[in-house]
């Protein structure tokens, strides 16, 4: 009992001085607001354009941008019209190019077939054989080409084919007929078949 009596003073001791070690090890926490908040609390963030002198700069920002758009649609209208009348341009040119390379090839067959049948018995019918080549170079070039190498082909006949030759002048009546005949149905027939629309770009068949 005397052993036990003398261990309890330590115990106490020990758990005093384990009270007062962890009271100093731990400062106590203090509620100490930092400078800066009372800066940021002191400025108001106001609205953006909100006095005269803002509201006047977003109206001219907006005026001018309105400015731009039409600008640009006026300029985006003229380069329109300028393409196209460049486009009508360029298909009219090319359309009489065709043409004119169309009624230079007819008469350029018909000019082959001169030597061919000069001075034969079935030279009379020549003109009628003719009407195929005209209706390809209608199809093929349009209606100009066709009536411009039906006009070309028959001066062509009449003059070096049928006697007498070097004038207009045609001694044979079924020949005069024939001739006649291509004329008619070869103006008629590029007016018919000439008038579909031919691609611009130039393939070959």
């Amino acid at each position: 009992m005397a052993g036990e009596g003398v261990r309890e003073p330590d115990s106490v001791s020990v758990g005093n001085l384990s009270t007062t070690i962890s009271q100093t090890a731990i400062p106590p926490a203090s509620t100490v607001i930092p400078a800066g908040t009372h800066l940021m609390s002191s400025y108001q963030v106001g609205a953006p354009f909100a006095d005269f002198a803002g509201r006047c700069f977003f109206r001219g920002c907006l005026w001018a941008d309105l400015l731009e758009s039409w600008i640009r649609k006026k300029q985006a209208q003229a380069d329109a019209k300028i393409e196209s009348a460049a486009s009508w341009r360029y298909l009219h040119v090319m359309g009489w190019l065709r043409s004119s390379l169309g009624a230079v090839s007819c008469t350029a067959v018909a000019g082959c077939l001169i030597p061919v049948f000069a001075g034969n018995a079935y030279r009379a019918i020549v003109p009628l054989f003719f009407l195929s080549v005209i209706l390809y170079v209608a199809l093929r070039f349009g209606h100009v080409a066709g009536i411009i190498g039906t006009v070309c082909a028959a001066l062509v006949f009449e003059i070096f084919l049928f006697e007498p030759t070097l004038s207009l002048a045609i001694e044979n009546p079924s020949a005069r007929n024939h001739l006649i005949s291509m004329v008619i149905l070869g103006i008629c027939a590029s007016e018919i078949l000439g008038r579909r629309k031919v691609p611009v770009v130039y393939k070959p068949w």
